[in-house]
């Protein structure tokens, strides 16, 4: 009995692969332009302080929940993508296939961008897991920061970046296209 009905590349298509590997150079890219433009913590606001760019370091989990576990975090994200490329390939049929690719190119980028330190404006990055030096940093660059209505959760949404839009994005295609697949069943 084979666990995998399909071969992989029967599942993820190369122009899927493609879609992931562009959408992490852009995820990389992006956090790299913010890194060398932006200064740790000083925002730049636009549109009436709605949208501002707020250069932050998340070293924790999800909305920074549990702060300095970098590598915890690096070893949960590499866990959960390879639980995910299982369970892709396994339950091909369930889900939109772009939904899946959103959320790889989410996982792949912030999973990278853990192996790096950032220097400040000017200096770079470089491989590492601690920072050594004063102005180093570690951890997933977030810096797209919105207002937020007080009455919720948080005063302003947590900062995020390009690959945490993708992941949000990707689940919610996953979620309409998985019950849209469930109600035809049950109908």
């Amino acid at each position: 009995m084979k666990f995998f009905d399909k071969k992989f590349f029967e599942v993820v298509k190369p122009n899927y692969l493609v879609f992931i590997i562009i959408g992490v150079i852009i995820d990389l890219v992006s956090k790299y332009w913010v890194v060398q433009n932006y200064s740790y913590h000083n925002s730049v606001c636009y549109y009436k302080e709605i949208f501002c760019m707020t250069l932050t370091f998340n070293t924790g989990f999800v909305f920074g929940l549990f702060p300095d576990n970098s590598i915890v975090s690096l070893f949960s994200t590499g866990f959960a993508i390879l639980f995910l490329i299982g369970y892709r390939w396994k339950n091909h049929d369930i889900g939109n296939p772009w939904g899946w690719n959103l959320v790889m190119i989410g996982a792949f980028g912030n999973f990278i961008d853990k192996f790096f330190i950032k220097m400040p404006p000017g200096r770079g990055i470089k491989f590492g897991f601690s920072a050594i030096e004063n102005g180093q940093y570690i951890g997933v660059v977030d810096f797209l920061d919105f207002d937020w209505p007080d009455f919720l959760l948080f005063h302003r949404w947590p900062a995020f970046n390009f690959a945490d839009s993708c992941v949000s994005v990707g689940l919610v295609i996953l979620i309409i296209t998985m019950n849209a697949i469930e109600e035809k069943k049950s109908s």
